[in-house]
């Protein structure tokens, strides 16, 4: 009965906020091609910067975002990489593979797609080029490379951007994976993340508040937990703001699971069972197998918003998400 009474609320939800995001007009979204990165904007403020080239500062391993903005300029990312360059004595900076928001997994076959503990050796996510960049997304083809730098996993990444009326921004990423030859194995890890982000350490650093969709609260009652929806909200300059991830229903083992740390990190990760519950779950329970020739895919949208969670509308924002599958 609880079950039901919730589902008939969010179809109300997605009613409301479809009905209020079509009397509102839409947002000038632009994306600006560049050779390493395209910078995108919303209403002629920056929003996001998506790396996919080669950059003069560190070894090419991953596209990512960052920084990823919030109304007003304000910094909601952080790239530890960058940080730990500037100041690579100081080991309070942790986790350089922490680079805004990203896809990564920690077990690809045995190759560590989420580290970068190889530099330059690093199994890579290769960006093979665009089938579409327009005003609002883009279509991106990547080739995910073995232990060997052989090609295993051919992925579809589409992207798209968007804006609501209460001042919230999205990102709603499609990794749409094809094995190319043989079989390929998400590994059970809890280093993983196909929808990753690190937050502002203006949040992480200042008692951030962790929610998931169940009701759950703190890093203790939410990490490993499924939840439609996971957010991590705190203060900026004095300001409420946040990062939710929402898990679309129709991914794969569907509600995801959540990787989510005080210390910044919150990342959709179905596959890390064991390393939740060691006694619950055996070793390579949450191992995900794909079949050659057969695509396997996975959606989630990143809502950047003012105000913590109860303020940010999440609920609706995740019924009209999940009313669009």
């Amino acid at each position: 009965m609880k079950t039901h009474f919730r589902s008939v609320l969010i179809a109300l939800a997605a009613l409301v906020i479809c009905t209020a995001a079509s009397a509102f007009a839409a947002p000038a979204i632009r994306i600006t091609q560049r050779d390493t990165h395209l910078d995108v904007t919303i209403d002629g403020q920056p929003f996001t910067t998506y790396w996919f080239g080669k950059r003069s500062d560190r070894p090419y391993v991953r596209p990512f975002f960052d920084p990823v903005l919030a109304v007003g300029e304000v910094p909601m990312t952080s790239d530890q990489y960058a940080m730990k360059l500037k100041d690579p004595k100081n080991k309070k900076i942790d986790h350089p593979h922490h680079q805004g928001l990203y896809v990564a997994q920690g077990d690809v076959n045995g190759a560590d797609q989420w580290t970068l503990t190889k530099g330059a050796d690093q199994p890579k996510q290769r960006h093979l080029g665009f089938d579409h960049v327009g005003n609002d997304g883009f279509v991106e083809k990547l080739e995910w490379e073995d232990k060997d730098h052989q090609p295993i996993l051919n992925e579809t990444r589409t992207v798209h951007f968007q804006a609501w009326p209460d001042g919230s921004r999205g990102i709603e990423i499609t990794s749409a994976f094809t094995p190319i030859k043989g079989e390929v194995t998400f590994g059970d890890t809890k280093e993983a993340g196909l929808c990753a982000v690190r937050m502002t350490h203006a949040i992480s650093d200042h008692d951030p508040q962790i929610t998931l969709s169940s009701g759950a609260k703190g890093e203790k009652a939410s990490w490993g937990k499924p939840a439609d929806w996971c957010d991590e909200s705190g203060m900026v300059d004095g300001k409420p703001y946040g990062i939710a991830i929402l898990d679309a229903p129709s991914n794969p083992r569907h509600p995801a699971r959540w990787h989510v740390r005080a210390y910044g990190l919150m990342a959709s990760n179905i596959f890390g069972l064991h390393d939740y519950d060691k006694k619950k779950f055996p070793a390579h329970s949450g191992d995900f197998k794909m079949e050659p020739g057969k695509t396997v895919t996975f959606k989630h949208l990143v809502v950047i918003h003012p105000g913590l969670a109860a303020d940010a509308g999440l609920e609706a924002k995740y019924a009209q998400f999940a009313h669009q599958q």
